[in-house]
């Protein structure tokens, strides 16, 4: 499996084997966030530099050239069209199946997880989300050099990752599985404390322990932040929530979850 979710590498029998240049690294990354597709060269020098050099096409071959070495067995997934004897101006393409791309995997899991949570199955969502979830072994590409336009790739798919998180945290939550839901929530939190839905997932999770008084602190801890950091009220979708806290409305927390829900099909495009 070609992996791009954590540090970049090609998994055979068990271990990764990483390219050894960052460059190189950036030039798997670039070809594996959509497999299959050709991109020109012009398209990859602008994945690999904001401004490439001067002697950014020779690069480009040899960064190419490293790849295939580094790949082994696997070489002939780099492939190259044109760019010889008159046929017009070269393109790359990964050609690897989508399930051998732990970045489609992903993106094919947290989206039917997704739906699935949004038509009412958690348990099965909750499954196939743990299923996407565990693809990943840190921010991805972390390990890669490239342009802003790769990072933001990258990143696009780092955002995805924390929608899922929060998929399955509310999953967690219809599933009556409220510690650990918490848990889930309070990770994402940590280390991205203005996200308002996992404020929201943690406040439901707390009502259904019924820990109503950590439950309306908390809301009162999200206010402050969102205050003092944005100067910005609570979204409706977390007031939502809040308010049917305090009516000891079961029915209408849970359902005010579903507002604050993002979108993992547009993000799949980004």
């Amino acid at each position: 499996m070609i992996r791009i979710l954590g540090p970049v590498c090609v998994e055979s029998g068990g271990t990764c084997h990483a390219p050894r240049s960052t460059m190189v690294r950036g030039v798997l990354a670039a070809l594996a966030i959509h497999p299959g597709k050709e991109l020109s060269r012009d398209e990859l020098l602008g994945l690999l530099w904001d401004e490439p050099p001067a002697s950014a096409e020779a690069n480009l071959r040899g960064y190419l050239s490293a790849l295939r070495k580094d790949l082994g067995d696997a070489a002939e997934l780099v492939v190259r069209r044109g760019g010889g004897g008159g046929r017009g101006v070269a393109s790359y393409l990964l050609a690897a199946e989508p399930a051998a791309v732990d970045r489609t995997r992903f993106v094919s899991l947290a989206i039917a997880g997704g739906r699935r949570l949004a038509e009412g199955d958690p348990e099965e969502s909750s499954r196939l989300l743990t299923s996407a979830l565990d693809l990943w072994r840190g921010p991805a590409g972390i390990d890669a050099a490239g342009s802003s336009r790769l990072r933001a790739r990258l990143d696009a798919l780092d955002e995805m990752r924390l929608n899922a998180m929060e998929d399955q945290a509310e999953a967690r939550v219809h599933l009556g599985a409220y510690a650990e839901a918490a848990m889930r929530a309070r990770s994402v939190i940590a280390d991205h404390p203005l996200r308002e839905r996992s404020w929201g997932v943690l406040i439901a999770a707390l009502y259904g322990k019924a820990d109503f008084s950590t439950c309306l602190s908390t809301y009162r801890k999200a206010q402050r932040l969102f205050r003092d950091e944005l100067g910005i009220p609570p979204s409706p979708g977390l007031l939502a929530v809040h308010s049917a806290a305090l009516q000891y409305d079961s029915a209408q927390v849970r359902s005010s979850l579903r507002s604050m829900r993002g979108r993992l099909d547009e993000l799949a495009h980004a």
